[in-house]
């Protein structure tokens, strides 16, 4: 089957009839979001993320969506989150980052847009920020410990970068009050978490590495510090 390419070519799809014919009037909002709307995507590459919101998403709500993933998957599409309205509503605190991204970076396949009401609480906001900084910080030191048995050194940095990005657009977003248009943006208040050159002199890429670490260290203790 075709691969769908692009966001308007999902919304001109079949798939908004799909999505309405299978949930029916339990569909309150079916949307693309994650790192499918991010700078670098490629859907020759990855799959489209897509994710619900319920009236009710009890397992057998979920049945009509079950028979949906084979042929999803034929097209490139990936089921991700199925939330429902009072999950949404009463686990906001828990999750003020996840909700952060996906009410400031999604695009609507059908039914309503999602959460476009949810501001995030900055003081919950910011201590998942610190806590989840602090857990990449253990898998770094631990990272650097078994470093001699990577075949690529550098894939430290692709690796961290998946978890560091998310997190630092919270950090940003707390620091300003803005979410950030893009990567670059980013990179620019936080230029030490920049990916280096690669290098095959040892004594280079320990003190990269260093450097990388100090600079995650440093913005774990900005947000500890913030005030919010």
């Amino acid at each position: 089957m075709k691969k769908i390419l692009s966001v308007a070519e999902f919304q001109n799809s079949e798939w908004p009839k799909l999505f309405e014919e299978a949930l029916g009037d339990n569909l309150v909002s079916a949307f693309v979001h994650g790192d499918c709307l991010m700078e670098g995507f490629s859907a020759l590459e990855s799959p489209w993320t897509v994710s619900f919101i319920l009236k009710s998403n009890s397992a057998q709500d979920l049945l009509p969506l079950q028979k949906l993933t084979s042929k999803a998957k034929h097209e490139n599409i990936v089921f991700n989150h199925v939330f429902s309205r009072y999950e949404i509503k009463t686990s906001q605190d828990v999750f003020p980052l996840e909700f952060l991204h996906i009410k400031s970076r999604n695009v609507t396949i059908c039914g309503e847009a999602p959460i476009a009401d949810f501001y995030p609480n900055l003081a919950e906001l910011r201590i998942e920020c610190e806590r989840e900084l602090r857990g990449l910080l253990v898998h770094l030191r631990r990272a650097f410990l078994y470093l001699k048995e990577d075949r690529n050194p550098h894939g430290i940095y692709v690796r961290s970068a998946t978890t560091l990005l998310p997190l630092l657009y919270g950090v940003y977003y707390l620091s300003t009050g803005n979410y950030p248009e893009n990567h670059e943006q980013v990179y620019e208040m936080f230029p030490g978490v920049r990916i280096p050159e690669m290098s095959k002199d040892n004594d280079v890429i320990i003190s990269n590495i260093n450097k990388y670490i100090e600079a995650v260290t440093a913005i774990v203790n900005q947000v500890d510090a913030m005030k919010v």
